[in-house]
């Protein structure tokens, strides 16, 4: 399922002349927007280190996050 959603989505970016998913990730590392990665979800599929852009907050608990979210202007749960 991820294939097939990765492609289908990569294709709509393409036809709409957007920037690529790749691209918004490094201009929002770049402008030190924080990314945490969930642990548990890490551990469910299957996911490690190295599978994150460097400069990702990996292995990080539900607790943390809400503390981290609660000091910060703009909170985005995915």
């Amino acid at each position: 399922m991820d294939r097939m959603t990765t492609k289908m989505m990569k294709k709509r970016i393409e036809d709409n002349d957007t920037a690529t998913i790749d691209e918004l990730i490094e201009t929002a590392l770049e402008m030190n927007v924080e990314f945490q990665a969930c642990q548990m979800t890490m551990d469910l599929m299957g996911y490690d280190e190295a599978d994150f852009y460097e400069g990702v907050t990996v292995g990080v608990g539900a607790a943390t996050a809400v503390r981290d979210m609660a000091g910060a202007d703009i909170q985005l749960l995915v």
